[in-house]
């Protein structure tokens, strides 16, 4: 018995076969086909500029595949995602990026493949590197940007030297360049008569010129003519400067730049008050010194004129009573001085002996470096000059042994002694003790 297919059956796997083919025919006009294997990639991009499904997927132009579905990431930050189909024959090679680009001027978008050269490949279902290529506005824009911006800085330099042209060319400018004119007019003016009147001295000195023209000319025959003797003249400048030469004045200048260098280190240190000779110079205790010295001499020979007995004894002789010479030469009683006012009055002839480290025309500050550290300096005005003491003593050998403690920062101190605020000389006041 023969089975017998109904016509439903028939009908239903004619609208089966119906649907495949139109199935197989829509994908096939998209470019998909379903009889061959391929291999599926994702690329995530930003955004996609206009990207279809169906677009192609090229490598150097060639197509190996397409864009099979376009869809948002779950993740919810706003990406897309692109799904596309690549011939399973084909490898994409590790680190690849696809990238979007326009196929033509009409803004047709395609995926191009810039594949890498390394060994290692991409596999199916993995994700490529994502790329866009900027589109026709931007790359003309970034390639305007530069021209645009000099343009603008050109618009500004025209601007400022415009502004500059105003500020220059102004009312008054105007009128100071019309000046200007009138004077370069007046000026080739004066410049035509100069020129006359330098062509009509010309003509009416010829024979002036005439006469320098000759002189010129007999000075040069007089040097033709004597040119032996200036050639003479010349050998001995040569003689002379070949005798300077070996005469080794060099050497000589030299040994006079040393020697005033020392002169002007050695003037330096005594300028400074360094060195025995400086510290003569510079400081007037020496010269004080010597005053002291000089009157006690005098007062010495006073006092022997008038007390012969106190140094050459004769039991024959008697010279008379003893009388005490003051610093001036006067004579005064030995236990009182008398008043130099001459009033009479008389106070007593206590000595007190001091130690005199400084001395100087002007007054020295109390906290002055030159002290040197050491307190209770006393200032006493003598003679218009500053002097400074320290220490009090009643007798001449204590004040003896502080001078020589203090000798070593005051190498020029010396024992003084004072009657009073009066200050007495050392050899008088030891005599009388």
């Amino acid at each position: 018995m023969a089975f017998k297919i109904s016509n439903e059956v028939k009908i239903g796997i004619v609208v089966i076969i119906t649907v495949g083919l139109l199935i197989w025919g829509f994908n096939f006009l998209k470019g998909r086909n379903l009889f061959e294997k391929r291999n599926t990639y994702y690329i995530v991009y930003d955004r996609i500029d206009d990207m279809d499904e169906s677009s192609p997927v090229l490598v150097n132009g060639l197509k190996i595949g397409l864009v099979t579905d376009i869809y948002f990431h779950p993740d919810t930050s706003g990406r897309i995602i692109a799904k596309i189909l690549v011939d399973n024959t084909y490898h994409i090679p590790d680190s690849s990026t696809a990238e979007i680009y326009s196929v033509d001027l009409m803004g047709n978008k395609a995926i191009r493949l810039n594949l890498t050269k390394l060994k290692k490949y991409y596999k199916s279902g993995d994700t490529l590197i994502s790329k866009i290529e900027k589109d026709l506005k931007s790359q003309v824009s970034a390639q305007m940007l530069p021209l645009k911006i000099r343009a603008e800085e050109l618009m500004l330099s025209i601007d400022s030297v415009m502004s500059v042209v105003q500020n220059i060319f102004n009312e008054n400018t105007r009128e100071n360049l019309s000046k200007t004119f009138a004077s370069i007019k007046v000026t080739i003016q004066n410049l035509e008569h100069t020129s006359i009147s330098l062509d009509t001295l010309m003509q009416n000195e010829k024979w002036v010129l005439a006469r320098i023209f000759a002189n010129i000319e007999s000075i040069t025959n007089n040097l033709r003519n004597n040119n032996e003797q200036i050639t003479q003249i010349l050998d001995n400048f040569s003689m002379i400067s070949d005798s300077l030469q070996k005469s080794n004045i060099k050497n000589t200048i030299q040994n006079a730049n040393t020697a005033l260098l020392q002169a002007n280190k050695i003037l330096g240190k005594i300028n400074r008050g360094e060195g025995s000779l400086g510290m003569l110079i510079n400081n007037d205790t020496l010269y004080y010194n010597l005053e002291n010295a000089s009157r006690n001499v005098d007062m010495l020979m006073h006092d022997l004129r008038e007390n012969p007995k106190r140094y050459v004894h004769f039991s024959i002789f008697d010279f008379g009573k003893t009388v005490i010479v003051d610093e001036n030469g006067n004579k005064v009683n030995k236990r009182n001085n008398i008043d130099k006012n001459g009033s009479g009055d008389t106070t007593s002839y206590n000595i007190i002996y001091k130690i005199q480290i400084r001395s100087a025309r002007k007054q020295i500050p109390e906290n002055s470096k030159e002290f040197k550290g050491i307190t209770g300096v006393e200032e006493n005005v003598i003679d218009g000059r500053y002097k400074y003491t320290v220490g009090e003593f009643a007798t001449f050998d204590e004040a003896l042994k502080y001078q020589q403690k203090i000798t070593a920062k005051f190498s020029d101190a010396f024992v003084v002694a004072y009657s009073g605020n009066q200050q007495v000389p050392v050899q008088e006041a030891r005599k009388d003790k």
